[in-house]
């Protein structure tokens, strides 16, 4: 029994576990590129907001000091 050649073997690396990891790595980075797009559209909803709530109190400032 030839223990010690055994033993000495360098092991391969797991084919599954690289794969796994391609996609793990895929998806988080499809998730990220979501989640970006999500935030962007988010902001940029918020900025129409304020714009408008700032222009509706910029007239309602106005109206009260022609009244």
């Amino acid at each position: 029994m030839d223990v010690l050649a055994k033993q000495s073997q360098p092991s391969k690396p797991n084919q599954d576990d690289s794969t796994f990891s391609k996609k793990k790595k895929k998806t988080s980075d499809v998730n990220e590129q979501i989640s970006s797009t999500s935030l962007i559209d988010d902001v940029m909803l918020l900025r129409e907001n304020i714009r408008t709530v700032g222009l509706e109190l910029s007239r309602s400032i106005v109206s009260e000091m022609l009244i």
